[in-house]
């Protein structure tokens, strides 16, 4: 018996199901966790997130990106905009050893009544003030220096980007610093970092995706 429990093959395989017990635990626990938190803020929630084709179909570059992807955990928000759908959001770079799982908190939200173009907004780093430095180029907002210094703006059409953000949309980035933000005719996508937000930054994360809605799209 000993022979057994000393065999790596055994070993491995233990590790293993340990390992996806903990994950499938920490999802079911995640999934209780924001059901109890919707409830009492009066807000519907679903454990299944939107359909995968609806997010494919929105023509936002992140859920056009690897593969394996799931969404989960959806709230449902109303706002002056209208329905803002907030869910976790997950998918896989790469394949075998050398592939690794991204996952997102979202803030979706259908923009019927403006023209959005397709662009990318997320926050300024070193690493891309060094790309601007030999050569690749951002959209920049002469009127809002801080706008520019703080956020990486692109897009293909940029006369429509510029359109896009007004006066009034780059001052309310402005005041809110850190956001990443794409977007696509029709649609907005929102999240605050590249990683699940914790359950219990969910209100305040849903509080700014209110007021997002209702200043920059209302």
């Amino acid at each position: 018996m000993n022979g057994v429990y000393s065999n790596p093959v055994f070993i491995l395989l233990g590790v293993a199901a340990v390992f996806i017990a903990l994950v499938l635990y920490f999802r079911w626990k995640r999934a209780r966790d924001l059901g109890e938190l919707a409830a009492s803020m009066g807000l519907q929630f679903l454990p299944d997130g939107p359909e995968l084709n609806t997010l494919e179909n929105t023509g936002l570059e992140i859920f056009r990106l690897g593969h394996s992807r799931k969404a989960a955990n959806l709230v449902q928000v109303q706002s002056r905009a209208g329905t803002v759908n907030i869910f976790d959001y997950r998918f896989t770079i790469g394949h075998g050893k050398g592939s690794s799982t991204r996952a997102y908190t979202l803030a979706l939200m259908a923009c019927s009544r403006c023209s959005v173009p397709v662009f990318e907004l997320k926050p300024e780093t070193l690493l891309y003030k060094i790309g601007e430095a030999i050569g690749f180029k951002d959209i920049d907002l002469p009127a809002f220096p801080l706008f520019s210094d703080k956020y990486r703006l692109t897009g293909p059409d940029e006369s429509a980007v510029h359109m896009f953000f007004t006066p009034q949309r780059a001052a309310w980035f402005e005041r809110n610093l850190g956001l990443r933000v794409q977007g696509a005719p029709g649609h907005i996508v929102m999240f605050k970092q590249e990683a699940q937000l914790p359950v219990n930054s969910w209100p305040d994360f849903i509080e700014e995706v209110k007021a997002f809605a209702a200043e920059v799209l209302g």
